[in-house]
């Protein structure tokens, strides 16, 4: 083999995790599956951040300044079951009301270059939500009816 460690370990699209998985013969997700077994009935979480979303909690940065905090937490998405959201810490939790409207907003995430912004407008308010690139097409399918931003 040419070239140095990085360019070999750069050079191929497969991480450590990809490798553990085939040897085990586990198979790694993908939206399609999601997507599949969304419809199939099985309920899924999935990770996120909110800032909005069952409430908005405010931290001090000096001077008497607030400013809202984002939030990790859990999506629950269930075939005809309202989606519900579950805060990591703390125990804050909101179901979401229908209808929903699901708009990409194109910002980034601070310290999570992999997930994607959305504005989620439902029947009882709009909220932010950050969620990985990978589970927005089951997002956009379970809240939106359709494989595209809606």
């Amino acid at each position: 083999m040419t070239g140095s460690r990085a360019e070999r370990r750069s050079a191929g699209t497969e991480t450590m995790l990809d490798v553990l998985l085939r040897w085990t013969w586990i198979r790694r997700r993908t939206p399609a599956r999601d997507i599949a077994d969304f419809d199939a009935g099985q309920p899924l979480r999935v990770v996120g951040f909110t800032q909005t979303i069952g409430g908005t909690v405010k931290v001090s940065v000096g001077k008497g300044k607030q400013v809202a905090r984002s939030r990790q937490g859990y999506l629950r998405l269930a075939a005809g079951e309202a989606p519900v959201w579950s805060d990591a810490r703390g125990g804050r939790s909101a179901t979401l009301q229908a209808p929903f409207r699901l708009k990409p907003t194109g910002g980034k995430v601070r310290l999570a270059p992999k997930f994607e912004r959305y504005e989620l407008v439902t029947g009882a308010g709009t909220y932010d939500l950050a969620v990985p690139k990978k589970d927005a097409e089951l997002v956009r399918h379970a809240l939106g009816g359709g494989p595209g931003p809606r």
